[in-house]
C-alpha cells in the first residue's frame, strides 16, 4: 500500500483530458448552458452519505488508464478492435478499477473522518503555502480554468489533502519502533545486509591527449607524466587536500566533481581487481591514509591515487544510516498496520454501496482485503458512531492517490 502523494500528479494531468469541467466564465450571464450528460460522472459508490463518481476511480488509475486507452485507439485505427481485443481490454480494466476503487473509498472514509476530529486542524500560513505551489504547478501546466481545474476546486482539494495527511500523521505515525525492535529486526535479516570487501579511493588523472577549449580540438600533452609528479610530490610536500586537489586538476571527468571518488554501482568500497588491473596492481600492499605513485592509466595518460580505506566482507553496522532506515521502514510497517485496523473497524461501521446499472449493492468489509491478508474480521464497534459525512455538491476533480 503505498504512502500519501500530491492528488495533482503528472498521471493526472495526463488523464486530464477525459475530465468535465466547470463553464466557462465567458459565458454570458442570460443564457443557460445546457449540459450533457457524461458517463464519467456516473456514481458507481457511495461512502456513506458521499458519493464516488466513475471518473474519479478511473484517476486513480495510474498509468493502466493511459495505456488502455492507446491499445485500444491503437487497434481501432488499425481495424483490429473485436470481441477478443475488447475481452482483454475489459479483464485488464475491471482488476484496475478494484484496486483503484479500494484506495478512493479508502481516502474517502480518511477524509470523513479527518473532518469530525476537532483536534485536526490546518494551520492557514501553510495551507496558503500548499496552495500557491500548487496554483502555480497548475497554472504552468495550463490547466486551470477553462483548460482544467477551477480555482475553487484546486482549494478544495488541497484542504483536503492537508486534512487527511494531518490526521493520518496523529492516528498512525506515533507508534514508533524502540531500539531494541530495530536491533532486533537487524539481526533477524543480517543476510540482507551482507557487503562484499573492497576499498574507497580517490584519483587524479592526467590525461595524455586533452581538449583545447580555445582550439577546440584533442592536442597532445607530453609532459602529463611530469605534471603527475609534480602535483603528487606537492601534496605529499605540503599535506593538501587530495579532493580538492582532484577537483581542480584531475583530466577525469567522470570522477573530479566528487573530489576523484571512485564509485561502482553508486558504493564508495569497490574491487580494484574487477575495475582496473592498473589500478589493483598499485594498491596491493597499500596502507589506509597513504599516496600511491604515479602509473600509467592505459592509454589515458598518467594517474595516482590516494587510499582512503579498507572494508571487509560482512554485514553493514547497524549505527549510522543503516538505523534510520530500518527504523523508518519499521515504522511505516507499524503505521499501515494500523492503518489497515483502524479501516476494518471504519468499514463496519459505514455504508459502502456499489452502483452498478443504477442498483445498489453493499460491498463487504473482504472486498477491500481480498488480494492481502489482514487482521480478522473486526466486529461492529458499539462505540464511536460514523461520522457525519458532507454531502458532495459535486464531483471532484481528483482523488489523492491510495495508500
Amino acid at each position: 500500500m503505498k504512502a500519501h502523494s500530491p492528488w495533482f500528479s503528472c498521471r493526472w494531468v495526463l488523464l486530464s483530458g477525459a475530465l468535465t469541467l466547470a463553464g466557462n466564465s465567458e459565458n454570458r450571464a442570460d443564457e443557460v448552458e445546457v449540459k450533457p450528460y457524461e458517463l464519467a460522472e456516473e456514481v458507481v459508490c457511495k461512502v456513506n452519505t458521499e458519493t464516488i463518481s466513475k471518473r474519479q476511480v478511473e484517476e486513480n488509475m495510474d498509468e493502466i488508464m493511459l495505456r488502455l486507452t492507446a491499445y485500444k485507439r491503437a487497434l481501432e485505427a488499425g481495424g483490429q478492435w473485436d470481441a477478443r481485443a475488447q475481452k482483454e481490454y475489459d479483464a485488464q480494466y475491471s482488476g484496475a478499477f478494484r484496486e483503484a476503487l479500494r484506495r478512493v473509498v479508502r481516502q474517502r472514509l480518511m477524509l470523513q473522518y479527518a473532518k469530525e476530529d476537532k483536534y485536526v486542524k490546518i494551520e492557514e500560513p501553510e495551507f496558503q503555502k500548499r496552495l500557491k505551489e500548487t496554483l502555480d504547478r497548475l497554472r504552468a501546466q495550463k490547466l486551470l480554468n477553462a483548460k482544467g481545474f477551477t480555482e475553487a476546486e484546486v482549494e478544495k482539494h488541497v484542504r483536503d489533502a492537508m486534512l487527511v495527511e494531518m490526521w493520518t500523521g496523529v492516528q498512525f505515525g506515533l507508534n514508533a519502533p524502540g531500539r531494541p525492535e530495530v536491533r532486533r529486526y537487524y539481526h533477524d535479516n543480517l543476510a540482507r545486509f551482507a557487503r562484499p570487501a573492497g576499498v574507497m579511493v580517490r584519483i587524479i588523472v592526467i590525461h595524455s591527449v586533452k581538449n583545447d577549449k580555445l582550439l577546440d580540438k584533442r592536442v597532445p600533452q607530453p609532459d602529463a607524466r611530469e605534471k603527475a609528479e609534480k602535483l603528487r610530490e606537492d601534496l605529499r610536500a605540503f599535506g593538501g587536500s587530495f579532493a580538492e586537489a582532484a577537483k581542480a586538476y584531475s583530466d577525469d571527468e567522470e570522477t573530479k566533481g566528487r573530489g576523484g571518488l571512485i564509485l561502482a554501482k553508486d558504493d564508495p568500497y569497490f574491487n580494484p581487481e574487477s575495475y582496473r588491473s592498473e589500478l589493483a596492481g598499485v594498491l596491493r600492499g597499500m596502507e589506509v591514509g597513504q599516496i600511491s605513485p604515479v602509473f600509467e592509466l592505459g592509454k589515458a595518460g598518467f594517474a595516482f591515487v590516494k587510499l582512503e580505506g579498507r572494508r571487509e566482507a560482512g554485514p553493514a553496522p547497524l549505527e549510522g544510516p543503516l538505523y534510520n532506515e530500518l527504523y523508518n521502514t519499521l515504522r511505516k510497517q507499524k503505521s499501515h498496520n494500523q492503518e489497515d485496523e483502524w479501516f476494518h473497524k471504519a468499514l463496519a461501521r459505514s455504508l459502502i454501496e456499489l452502483r452498478v446499472e443504477g442498483v445498489a449493492k453493499t460491498l463487504p468489509v473482504e472486498f477491500f482485503f481480498e488480494e492481502e491478508p489482514g487482521p480478522a474480521k473486526a466486529e461492529p464497534a458499539k462505540a464511536e458512531p460514523a461520522p457525519k459525512a458532507q454531502p458532495d455538491s459535486k464531483a471532484e476533480p481528483a482523488a489523492q492517490k491510495g495508500r
